[in-house]
């Protein structure tokens, strides 16, 4: 009796989830610092999630200055960027409450949908710059912008720095029983 067969995608990424876990666990160095590392990484792609561009520039002195593990780091920062994007929304909603700015579904489905799907993101800012723009609805939808975007920026920070810290602790953990020699 053979099973199914598992569609391509999830195979893909069940791999590749598989092989960050196995390049963490397999880091050499001390447990603490690896983790350190992980949990450095974790931060960084959870404190504002399209920072690609400048993850490594963020990445490089934070293990520096925190004593962590640079490729252990860069390992759990791809890592996270498979789950991020189910941290954007409650990162909004975190950083708008900490800000004291009213922000709920309908102002972000309505922000997103006036700037990037109706009006395009470059053509917003390109008018906005210039002043050219007189339909206020757009102009409306350049304010919350801001605001949506400082939300998400310190929303991202505190939830960053919670998961991150979860992800250390959870990686010392296993490390320090993986390092431990078993009595058989």
């Amino acid at each position: 009796m053979t099973g199914q067969a598992k569609p391509p995608c999830l195979t893909r990424l069940y791999r590749r989830v598989r092989f960050d876990y196995l390049k963490i666990l397999r880091t050499r160095g001390a447990p603490a610092k690896v983790a350190r590392g992980v949990g450095y990484g974790i931060f960084v792609e959870l404190l504002f999630f399209p920072t690609l561009g400048i993850a490594f520039v963020l990445i490089y002195p934070l293990n520096r200055l925190g004593d962590g593990h640079t490729a252990a780091s860069i390992a759990s920062f791809v890592f996270a960027k498979l789950f991020a994007w189910i941290t954007i929304l409650p990162s909004i909603f975190l950083g708008a409450w900490l800000m004291g700015t009213e922000m709920n579904k309908s102002v972000v489905k309505d922000t997103v949908n006036t700037l990037v799907l109706k009006w395009g993101m470059i053509d917003a800012t390109s008018d906005w710059i210039r002043g050219a723009s007189q339909n206020p609805q757009n102009l409306a939808a350049l304010e919350q912008l801001w605001s949506f975007i400082y939300a998400w920026i310190i929303g991202g920070v505190i939830l960053g720095a919670v998961i991150g810290f979860g992800g250390y602790l959870i990686c010392l953990n296993v490390l320090n029983k993986k390092a431990q020699p078993s009595t058989s």
